[in-house]
Parts: structure tokens; sequence; C-alpha cells
């Protein structure tokens, strides 16, 4: 399987796999609806997916499908073998190249893959562009909902990719490590929507998930483009980066790019600013930097 476009394949590519057994694809369509201050509500697009969507594809919601319901934070990651399970039940296995493809709620997208990477999925792709850009283009649509055979979904997880509260309170103090705000610049100096209280972790660097990603398509910028945002931002200076936001979405955007960019020393803190401005205690920074 030839595929040079880094985590992305292109709607042709797909288009000429629809048929191919070594291939699944999951539809991770997801409305938005902000909610300041607060968890913003990401809705399941379920419906829509039964009215039609790209052939052959089973649907997975961010929050319903992939997030904890007894998280003690908001889109609390799913257990890995939990995902498993999931993935199993639908009759997708661990040899195949999961692709997925959402709505222009891109974020949303670039969590699911990090979700399933998270938990062991070994080759998951993204399609580089929406599905109403398919719908658009004209390829082929129905409203058949597959019914594989359940299998057994065997995956390792990579607990490095995830961080908790405790590692990021230690990182304030620990100059090795960079904490990478996937926020707007807005939200960044403390102002516009916030998850509880205004500001950022102290010392954090600004990487917006929307200064990575092409905001039409939900595809990563070219290379060097890349490489300029995460140097001038100072994620060069750290020997380990950790991204985060308000809930662990847009710093997937951000993980997402690192991880492309060949970086190896990434995690995500999970709970990020939703969790983080539970504890009144813990330090937040507001202002320019």
């Amino acid at each position: 399987m030839d595929i040079s476009n880094g985590p992305f394949v292109t709607s042709g590519w797909l288009e000429e796999h629809l048929d191919d057994p070594a291939v699944a694809i999951i539809d991770v369509r997801a409305g938005f609806r902000p909610q300041p201050p607060g968890p913003s509500d990401f809705f399941s697009m379920y419906d829509d997916y039964l009215g039609a969507h790209i052939p052959g594809a089973h649907y997975l919601h961010m929050v319903n499908d992939l997030s904890d319901p007894a998280g003690s934070f908001p889109f609390k990651a799913l257990t890995a073998t939990k995902v498993h399970e999931l993935l199993g039940a639908l009759g997708i296995s661990n040899d195949q190249t999961l692709v997925i493809y959402g709505s222009d709620i891109h974020a949303v997208t670039h969590r699911c893959w990090w979700s399933l990477r998270q938990a062991g999925a070994l080759n998951v792709r993204l399609m580089d562009c929406t599905y109403d850009r398919w719908v658009k283009d004209g390829r082929l649509v129905n409203d058949f909902v597959s019914n594989n055979p359940p299998c057994v979904f065997e995956a390792v997880e990579v607990p490095e990719w995830i961080t908790n509260k405790e590692d990021v309170a230690s990182a304030i103090d620990d100059p090795t490590v960079g904490l990478v705000n996937a926020l707007s610049t807005e939200q960044f100096a403390g102002l516009g929507q916030h998850y509880g209280r205004p500001g950022r972790i102290p010392g954090s660097i600004s990487v917006p998930a929307m200064s990575v990603i092409d905001p039409s398509t939900g595809a990563l910028r070219e290379r060097s483009e890349l490489e300029n945002v995460f140097s001038e931002a100072g994620a060069d200076d750290f020997k380990n980066l950790i991204t985060y936001c308000g809930g662990g979405i847009a710093a997937s955007t951000a993980f997402l790019a690192l991880d492309t960019l060949g970086y190896s020393n990434v995690s995500l803190y999970d709970g990020s600013l939703l969790e983080w401005t539970q504890d009144p205690e813990a330090p937040l920074e507001v202002g320019s930097e």
C-alpha cells in the first residue's frame, strides 16, 4: 500500500479502495455547539450517517463512542481495552488500514485519529477533505449500514501518548518540558471563551490548532510551514512536549502535526483546562507572552 502523504489519504485514493478488504472506513462526523464557559457540545451526526455516507463506512462518535462516560472530566479517553472491543464488534481488525473522515469540525476528526492510535491501532489514516467535499465532488455515497462479523481487535496501547494533571504540574518548573497550548491566541491570553477560569498553564507556548491546518479541508499545512510554526513558537527548545487545550480536542490537532513532523517526545494532556481549572489552586497565566 503506497501512501506518501503522511497520515492522510486523498479522496481519490479512498474511492479506489472502497472495495478493498484491507481498508476499514470510519465516519466520525460531529456537529458543534459552543457552550461557554465549560465543555462544548460535540453532538452526534449518526442520523446524517444513516441518511448517507461513504460506502462501507462504520460510524463512531468522539463523545458517545470514544470518550469515557464515567470519566472525571469531559471527553476523557476511553480505555484502550474498550476501544479494542468497540472496533472488534464492528468487524474491524488491526491488520486493516483504518481511514477516518469527518465534518468541518476538523479537531474532532483529529481527536478520533489520536484516540484510535493511542489505543494501539497501527495504521490510522485521515481523508484529506471533509465528507461534504466528497459529496460535492460527485463521489459515491449510500445508506447501507455495514454488518460485518465481529472479530478480535488485537492491539497494545501507547501509554506515553497520554499525560495526566500531575505530570503537567511537574512540567511547569521543568525547563526540559514544553507545554503547547493549541487554543486561539485570544484564548491563550485569557480572552474569549474559557473553560471554567480564563488563562493558560504557566510557561506555555502558543501554537493554535488552526495555524497548522488548511481550514477548508482539515489536512495539515506543508511540512516546511509546520516546521516554521513550531520553531517560531519555541517547541524545539524542549526535550519533551505536552499538547493541551480546553478539553483535549484541539490539542489532538497539534499532536497530529508534531507526530507527522517526526517528533517522538510528545504526549497529550487529556484533561486539559477542563480538568485543570476544576482545581482552584492550579495556577493560570493571563495576558500576552
